[in-house]
């Protein structure tokens, strides 16, 4: 049962992170309007001046996770394929997959065969068991460690009536993923750089090691917020909009894991292997509660034609999870009651602005955004002409992505579809993605 609950806590993860095709398109792009409320408040009262209607998203990446005709990424058959499993089921392959839930993957990050310590006489290197370098300084999302009254954008939103202008508030299921992350420990770090590698024998196990990280949360939230045009300023051609926002949320699961892998040494110091460690904190129903509050505030400006958006989360936050720690090592495990919790002000700004350029015959609409919460930046553009759009994007999100689409708005039928690239996480490598949408 366990396991039912943290695979699904996993995909519904991933379906909240799904990104429209439009904004896919765009290379990641989030622009302004009332589908960025979640990153700004303010957003919640602005017009959708730069959104259009996008039909159904086909979750072709949930073929991937799903059917076993593709096993390297079919989670559900440790339930009834176990020996398959076993032999093909690639868990970076799935964790590429389930992060990119709304596009196929033609061919998912593939995980190392193992991971291999090479200590030269004033040299170390890391590879995989082909001998391709492994990247030491990935993250992507909130690189793994999700122990914060941040949540993420929700799932699914049940506006409750207020009766005030203004004032809303909101129902909320909450799924997200943690995102993931590589580190070399500081020792592997400064051996590397520094060709010392006595500091990787001065004890045992090695201080030298390679750490991997990633986590999922899932809750139940109720959320108010007010948000409202401001009056008019004397001498300023624009029109300001400020919005805050109280979110509160009641645990229903939560995932961190963490893998460690050191060089092993004999008796004369030479290296003779690699020493694997796995941790991971679990909490779900029965097992652990978990709970949080947080603040946030965002203001919007729109000024001749340009559009500015910052919106500052976890102004003030709370959470605490109480669950499981299980330990690996050496082909046995230990389990102890275990807390995760943090408290205090630890902001995350987000900033997006957009501007829309009318042109003979069509318009040209250009976006970014960034936000400090993973360090993302997306830079994008879309031509519009007639009932046809083109699109391209890029931008940085765990590495260099980019992405190219199109789409058509005809009466009673719209079609987006869009090609996606980004870097592998863990391994190098580009990642090719196709993702489509159809509406009636």
């Amino acid at each position: 049962m366990k396991r039912w609950i943290l695979l699904l806590l996993a995909i519904g993860s991933a379906m909240a992170a799904a990104q429209g095709v439009r904004q896919q398109g765009l290379g990641g792009l989030i622009l302004p309007g009332p589908g960025a409320a979640p990153y700004n408040p303010a957003y919640a009262v602005y017009p959708s001046t730069y959104a259009e209607g996008e039909g159904f998203r086909l979750p072709l990446g949930l073929l991937r996770l799903v059917l076993p005709l593709f096993p390297e990424t079919n989670a559900p058959g440790y339930f009834y394929d176990r020996q398959t499993f076993k032999e093909r089921f690639d868990a970076l392959s799935f964790y590429d997959q389930l992060t990119h839930l709304d596009s196929f993957l033609f061919n998912p990050a593939r995980s190392p065969d193992e991971v291999v310590f090479s200590i030269g006489k004033d040299e170390i290197t890391i590879t995989d068991g082909q001998g391709n370098p492994l990247n030491l300084d990935f993250s992507v999302g909130g690189g793994g460690r999700m122990a914060s009254a941040l949540t993420p954008p929700a799932l699914l939103r049940v506006p409750l009536s207020t009766g005030v202008p203004g004032l809303g508030l909101e129902f909320t299921l909450v799924l997200g993923l943690g995102g993931l992350s590589v580190e070399a420990s500081q020792d592997l770090e400064q051996a590397m750089r520094s060709g010392d590698l006595a500091r990787c024998r001065s004890a045992d196990p090695s201080p030298c090691a390679l750490v991997g990280r990633t986590s999922a949360m899932g809750g139940v939230g109720l959320n108010l917020a007010y948000a409202t045009p401001l009056p008019e300023i004397p001498g300023f051609e624009g029109k300001v909009y400020a919005g805050v926002r109280g979110e509160g949320f009641y645990g229903l699961g939560y995932l961190e894991a963490q893998a460690t892998a050191r060089p092993t040494f004999d008796q004369d110091g030479n290296p003779n292997g690699t020493e694997y460690e796995v941790r991971y904190f679990y909490s779900v129903p029965g097992n652990g509660t978990g709970f949080g509050v947080r603040a946030d505030a965002g203001v919007v400006v729109d000024y001749q034609g340009f559009t500015f958006g910052l919106g500052v989360r976890n102004l003030v936050g709370f959470t605490r999870w109480s669950g499981t720690e299980v330990t690996v090592q050496n082909g046995s495990s230990s389990e102890a009651p275990a807390v995760r919790q943090s408290a205090g002000f630890t902001p995350a700004v987000f900033l997006n602005g957009a501007y829309r350029l009318p042109l003979e015959g069509g318009s040209l609409l250009i976006g970014a955004d960034f936000s400090s919460a993973d360090s993302s930046f997306h830079l994008g553009a879309e031509y519009a002409v007639g009932p046809y759009r083109l699109r391209a994007g890029a931008g940085l999100e765990g590495g260099f992505k980019f992405g190219l689409g199109g789409g058509v708005r005809l009466e009673g039928f719209s079609l987006d579809t869009a090609l996606t690239v980004h870097q592998a996480p863990v391994v190098r490598g580009t990642v090719y993605g196709l993702a489509l949408s159809v509406g009636f």
